[in-house]
């Protein structure tokens, strides 16, 4: 995406320009219509609507209807905080494990692919965003795969929380709004948790039989037991071998066994001979911890 596009949509549509027209749709419970919703979007933010339409109008056409049919006000909300139980913890390794949270009553409509969600610690107002693992066709709870970092504040506590506990998340936030075979080929770089987003679009595009985009993506981490989803991942492209190809790098490759993939930091080289270059039909998309 454009670099311009990608802060009109944090700067515009998600944060207080967004709330202030989502609040405006809620109120009105669905009485506007479609031409009105679009004409109050544009109010608000008239001057960077003309931006944005000569960088990606298409795409701000799919972010305003986002809004205009997003329906779940009372159930879970892209404006406001709402609490939610801890319904089962799974864990996946030594410091990650996998929160499933309860709807309080089953959703009317899917979550948006490649959305997220904001979670807080309410005692000092810490937010970070995370993206579910579920499907976005779940109904009645949503998943978050969350790692338990040293430095972490927010992740610390939401690892010291049992289930039964309440979680406060805000959502779905849509994160960029993904069409079916928008490009033809799709390269990723993650790294860590980074996996969670391109997990979750992945799953997305290779369930539905129309879209055919090919996925290329690096996935790193220091030690193969830190390879989150990895059963999950090599189930995906065993299936789809022709659509899916993952290459997994390690900092720290294991010694008892032979490892064949690579070694070390994701190298140019790697990207180049792995991920498509750049082109129309390119989509580069790259999510990890910094550094």
């Amino acid at each position: 995406m454009h670099s311009e596009y990608i802060r009109f949509i944090r700067k515009a549509v998600f944060t207080s320009i967004g709330h202030q027209f989502q609040r405006i749709i809620s109120q009105k419970k669905g009485s506007l219509s479609r031409d009105k919703t679009v004409k109050t979007f544009m109010r608000l933010n008239a001057g960077k609507i003309i931006a944005a339409a000569t960088i990606g109008g298409s795409t701000l056409a799919v972010l305003i209807n986002f809004y205009i049919n997003f329906t779940q006000y009372d159930i879970i909300s892209p404006d406001k905080f709402i609490p939610l139980t801890i319904n089962k913890i799974t864990p996946i390794n030594h410091n990650t494990s996998i929160f499933r949270l309860k709807y309080p009553k089953p959703l009317k409509e899917n979550l948006p692919i490649t959305s997220c969600f904001h979670i807080k610690d309410d005692s000092i107002q810490i937010v970070r965003e995370y993206t579910p693992i579920s499907p976005t066709d779940e109904k009645n709870y949503i998943e978050f795969l969350i790692k338990r970092y040293n430095d972490g504040y927010l992740s610390r506590y939401i690892h010291s929380l049992k289930e039964g506990n309440i979680v406060e998340v805000r959502g779905p936030i849509l994160t960029f709004p993904y069409t079916p075979n928008m490009k033809a080929y799709i390269g990723m770089i993650c790294g860590g948790t980074g996996i969670t987003p391109m997990y979750q679009l992945i799953k997305h595009i290779l369930c539905n039989p129309d879209d055919k985009t090919k996925l290329y993506m690096i996935y790193a981490n220091v030690t193969k037991q830190d390879i989150l989803l990895l059963q999950e991942l090599d189930q995906l492209s065993q299936e789809n071998p022709d659509r899916l190809k993952i290459f997994y790098t390690l900092d720290q490759p294991p010694n008892d066994e032979l490892w064949t993939q690579g070694v070390g930091y994701v190298s140019h080289n790697a990207i180049k001979n792995l991920i498509p270059g750049p082109q129309e039909d390119v989509l580069i998309l790259v999510c990890g911890p910094e550094g």
